[in-house]
């Protein structure tokens, strides 16, 4: 039997969605529709924390400001007008950290690996970036397979 938990490293969900008149019209409707379409939010998923982080990096992002936890804090309590949990808050800069959306250097979040591109281009790399190494070793599965046979 193999231990299958133990070999998945990452995992990345990519769903075609459609892309409708309404949505392009709200900031919130497109980040709700982005997190939907890189599998962040399953569908009907009533929390808002992750979204919300998501708008307030996505703003320092095309502001070229690289925020620390503080000032995402800071501005997520703006945006909401509420109180934050920073544990809440860590925990989803962390996951978006290992996911690798984000990148943390001497305390400051980027996204993607700092260089400041347009997000078509970051979030571009980053699919690409895991689905070659996917490939890579299914490629080497697949080639055993196919010698097997010979």
């Amino acid at each position: 039997m193999i231990p299958e938990s133990r070999l998945i490293r990452s995992e990345v969900i990519i769903r075609e969605l459609a892309l409708p008149d309404d949505v392009l019209l709200a900031r919130k409707s497109l980040i709700r529709w982005i997190a939907l379409s890189m599998g962040m939010i399953m569908p009907n998923e009533s929390r808002r924390l992750l979204l919300d982080i998501l708008e307030v990096i996505f703003d320092f992002h095309l502001r070229n400001q690289t925020p620390t936890t503080v000032d995402i804090v800071k501005k997520l309590e703006e945006f909401t007008q509420t109180k934050q949990n920073l544990k809440a808050v860590y925990y989803h800069l962390q996951r978006l950290t290992e996911y690798g959306i984000l990148s943390r250097k001497k305390g400051r979040y980027y996204l993607g690996n700092g260089e400041g591109k347009n997000l078509r281009e970051i979030f571009r790399e980053f699919y690409i970036k895991k689905a070659e190494s996917a490939f890579s070793n299914m490629g080497t599965a697949l080639d055993k397979l196919e010698s097997n046979y010979r």
